[in-house]
């Protein structure tokens, strides 16, 4: 039973009680209808005011009966209402969050709010990205919410939970749940709602890789091999893997690495990486250009031809990273 008809059934049984213990004064008492109105909310209240009344043993039976079940009933109304406060401060909470992930557009989706899926979040909110986090577990929701996280509470394995956290405009999907089945149902629900949407899945096993490779999962992390290979990594060339942590974790003097499309109108179409001039007027470095025509290029040739549909992989402050942005979408900059 919801929390409004218990308040509405004990209002009522409340309302009874006053009207009937009333009643029950002015015929045994014999006294006005308000000296007994007053009686009886002066029991059921237990405000300890002295009686108005000269009872008899019948009146006192009465007003025993009255706190026993006036007072039981008050109290039974007053949670029921308090919860019922509690639920629509909840439901406003709820709607409001509502409006602001309906706002969103090229977000983030975060499936699992556990140590991988907090993690994560906290590093993509560092980059001032819109982040909205799915989560089923209440007191894991409660935490994300503690964090400032847009949640929506629910089963992200369904598909009317991914279309709530704005599955249809968002830039990316990770889902990082406990169980690998659930992540593979997740992969292959989003993909079935947007088939152009970069997947991003946790593997907590090996075998569980090629199950999610085959649901259409764009990128799958084992957490495990991950941790395997940095320690490694320490072990074999300390100075690289501090550098590679210093970026990764955002510490090296707001140092970003970032992908950035070339559109198919941009100024820099057609230009080779010479002559765009882009480490000159905008401060980045391009580590890698992917392609669909040769797959990817690390550390390109500077003769390489930029075309529309080329995924730049640039390294730099986000001042850089904005100015390149500006030359692959602004007026041409540089001399062909």
């Amino acid at each position: 039973m919801s929390a409004v008809s218990r308040v509405r059934i004990g209002a009522a049984f409340l309302a009874l009680i006053v009207v009937a213990g009333t009643f029950g004064y002015v015929v045994i008492e014999g006294v006005s209808w308000f000296d007994s109105f007053y009686m009886v909310i002066v029991t059921i209240t237990t405000v300890g005011y002295s009686e108005v009344i000269d009872l008899s043993s019948v009146g006192r039976a009465l007003t025993i009966a009255l706190m026993l079940i006036g007072v039981g009933t008050a109290v039974y109304t007053a949670g029921a209402a308090l919860e019922m406060a509690l639920e629509n401060l909840g439901d406003r909470r709820t709607r409001r969050m509502s409006r602001l992930i309906d706002n969103l557009t090229n977000h983030y989706i975060i499936c699992g709010f556990g140590k991988v899926g907090s993690a994560t979040w906290e590093h993509i909110h560092r980059r001032s990205e819109n982040v909205v986090v799915i989560e089923s577990n209440p007191s894991l929701a409660d935490a994300a919410r503690a964090e400032g996280a847009l949640v929506v509470e629910g089963d992200a394995t369904r598909n009317e939970v991914l279309e709530s956290a704005g599955i249809k405009r968002a830039r990316s999907l990770i889902a990082c749940v406990r169980d690998d089945s659930d992540n593979l149902v997740i992969v292959l629900s989003a993909k079935s709602i947007r088939q152009d949407l970069l997947v991003i899945s946790r593997a907590t096993e090996p075998e569980s890789e090629g199950k999610l490779k085959l649901a259409g999962a764009d990128r799958i992390v084992s957490p495990q091999t991950v941790g395997a290979r940095r320690i490694a990594a320490m072990a074999l060339d300390p100075s690289l893997a501090r550098f590679v942590d210093l970026v990764v974790e955002g510490d090296l003097v707001e140092l970003e690495i970032e992908q950035l499309i070339v559109p198919d109108e941009s100024p820099l179409d057609g230009s080779t990486l010479r002559e765009s001039r882009i480490r000159e007027l905008s401060g980045a470095t391009i580590l890698a250009i992917e392609a669909s025509r040769d797959g990817v290029n690390l550390n390109p040739d500077p003769d390489r031809l930029l075309t529309g549909g080329d995924v730049l992989v640039a390294i730099g402050t986000r001042i850089h990273i904005d100015a390149l942005n500006q030359m692959l979408s602004g007026p041409a900059t540089n001399d062909r």
